[in-house]
């Protein structure tokens, strides 16, 4: 039994970190697809691939010494079907027809590595069918690759690592393996009334992307100032330092970033800058109209042109008389002036937070809101041939 707590905690231990690398992608397609994340589908995602780690690494490890496993003169591989299952019946008490002869037969060692093997993939089975949603005979098929790629693994001597083989290919292997992701398929219909199916999880999904959420809001602000302008910033700021423009680079960088990202973007993109096209919204009209490009600029500039710089300006300033202490009259005036357009953005902030409207001022001023584009796809009448949508499925503006 050690042998398999081992893999058990180095799963246990590595799944955090490679967990995030092999989920990430995956989470943040539904994400980008349904406009939110499901906290169960997330949960199934993270226990799949768990599942697939611990397996893995029960099939690897433990690892040997490359010397040792060069002096080894072992078979390499067994391809007689059921050899497994006759030394099995050859050294256990087992009389299929004699129960006094079961319970001794659990207690043999020998009785434990069919078993293991059957219940290697049946998880494997449950997720495909549970999740993925496939049907039974696509179970047994990828149960089987499952199995033949573990095998492969350990006939390629850990993909030639070892000079040989440390375990045994084994037919039986491919057989049980492939067994247990079947019952696995088979059994996960009666499991999946205990929990929301992948459908529950779609339409919740669907529902909630349906709202434009403040998460959602700030998750594309994110992308699109520290990361597309960021980018789009560094390759203006590299540019002018190839054609050997004397100016401000650092200044020019940050101002061509933020015209790119909230000027030329939503001109190309319907209104849209990449961070929000990223998590499916769009700027439009309050009461539910396309937003004209100079209405939707003129929203930018109140927000990133206005908002943010009067921020930045009044930190600067408090900065200057309360850390570097030059108290002039010139900066406690600033100082008064700025002071009264932050309170009022802090204000505005705290109102809409607490109200949770998500119309700030910017959205006022400019008379624009933002949707969500999921409903675009989603909000279709199933009843209609054509996949028009009706009146009462209509978005209401935000």
């Amino acid at each position: 039994m050690s042998a398999y707590v081992f893999p058990l905690k180095m799963a246990a231990l590595t799944f955090p970190v490679i967990a995030l690398l092999i989920a990430l992608p995956f989470l943040l397609g539904q994400y980008r697809r349904y406009g939110s994340l499901i906290a169960w589908r997330a949960v199934v995602v993270y226990t799949f691939i768990f599942y697939l780690l611990a397996a893995y690494f029960l099939v690897i490890l433990p690892l040997p010494d490359r010397a040792s496993v060069a002096a080894l003169t072992t078979p390499r591989y067994s391809l007689v079907p059921f050899h497994e299952l006759a030394e099995f019946l050859a050294a256990t008490p087992f009389v299929w027809n004699q129960p006094a002869t079961w319970l001794a037969t659990v207690r043999e060692s020998t009785f434990f590595m069919p078993l293991f093997n059957v219940a290697l993939t049946l998880p494997f089975g449950v997720y495909l069918r549970y999740y993925f949603k496939r049907p039974v005979w696509q179970v047994v098929i990828a149960s089987f690759t499952l199995s033949l790629f573990f095998e492969l693994t350990q006939l390629s001597g850990l993909y030639g690592y070892y000079p040989r083989p440390y375990r045994l290919f084994e037919v039986d292997d491919l057989i049980l393996n492939t067994l247990g992701g079947t019952l696995g398929g088979l059994l996960a219909p009666t499991l999946m009334r205990v929990f929301p199916s992948r459908d529950e999880m779609d339409q919740a999904a669907i529902q909630k992307g349906r709202r434009v959420t403040w998460t959602r809001r700030l998750v594309a602000m994110l992308i699109d100032n520290l990361i597309v302008a960021s980018l789009l910033g560094a390759l203006a700021h590299l540019l002018l330092q190839l054609l050997g423009v004397a100016t401000d680079l650092t200044l020019f960088g940050n101002v061509a970033g933020m015209l790119l990202t909230f000027g030329l973007a939503p001109l190309l993109m319907n209104g849209q800058t990449p961070g929000k096209r990223a998590v499916r919204i769009r700027i439009v009209r309050a009461d539910g109209s396309p937003a004209s490009i100079w209405r939707v600029w003129w929203r930018e500039f109140l927000l990133y042109g206005a908002a943010f710089n009067v921020m930045r300006a009044f930190q600067w300033v408090f900065e200057q008389i309360f850390s570097k202490f030059h108290r002039t009259e010139t900066n406690f005036i600033l100082l008064g002036l700025l002071a009264i357009p932050a309170v009022f953005l802090v204000a505005n902030f705290l109102w809409e937070v607490v109200t949770r409207d998500n119309r700030y001022f910017y959205d006022v001023w400019a008379d624009t809101t933002q949707i969500s584009t999921v409903q675009d796809a989603t909000l279709s009448d199933p009843a209609a041939p054509d996949g028009t949508t009706t009146d009462d499925d209509r978005p209401e503006p935000r």
